[in-house]
């Protein structure tokens, strides 16, 4: 499939098949977020991808908020999770002088690792939903994870429930979106 025929593909899955998803699988989706540019190859992400139904039950846990709320409902159906956690990010000595954050391109790369991973699961003939909610404690107690890596994004992963055609994009109109040479 050429590349704007995937990008119409593509849309976020709230509804999975009762199907698991190999290991093999979520590997490529992985490599594809590792292969990901970043600012200054600082690469600053750590992938956990859960699949075991132990920590998929820990997962679903910590995507309901201290407030009761979740922006996953249908977290109890998904097949398997990656969980993206920002890491400590090595900038250039320049990029860092200049922006004196380390941090400043983070989450800009996590953004793209995420939507290359999305890209290969729709190769794949997978379905994925980006959630950015989550209980940060509950993350890092279930899964190790060390005081102040923050999990920026949780991939969902799986078959989608029904094979149907994508939903039509709702987006703005291209000629609202760009300009040549000035704003």
């Amino acid at each position: 499939m050429d590349f704007m025929e995937m990008m119409l593909k593509r849309e976020s899955c709230r509804s999975y098949a009762d199907k698991a998803v190999s290991r093999e699988d979520l590997l490529k989706i992985v490599e594809a977020g590792h292969l990901s540019p970043s600012a200054c190859n600082s690469q600053p992400w750590k992938f956990i991808v859960v699949d075991d139904k132990l920590a998929k039950e820990r997962l679903c846990d910590a995507l309901v908020l201290e407030n009761g709320k979740t922006s996953c409902p249908f977290r109890n159906e998904v097949p398997a999770f990656i969980v993206i956690v920002e890491q400590p990010a090595r900038l250039m000595p320049a990029a860092q002088e200049y922006y004196q954050n380390s941090q400043y391109f983070a989450q800009g790369d996590i953004g793209m690792a995420a939507m290359n991973m999305c890209c290969e699961a729709v190769e794949l003939g997978l379905a994925t939903c980006m959630i950015g909610m989550n209980n940060q404690e509950k993350m890092e107690q279930y899964f190790n994870i060390p005081k102040g890596q923050i999990v920026r994004l949780v991939l969902t992963v799986g078959y989608a429930a029904d094979e149907k055609e994508p939903r039509k994009k709702m987006r703005k109109a291209l000629e609202d979106v760009y300009s040549f040479n000035a704003f």
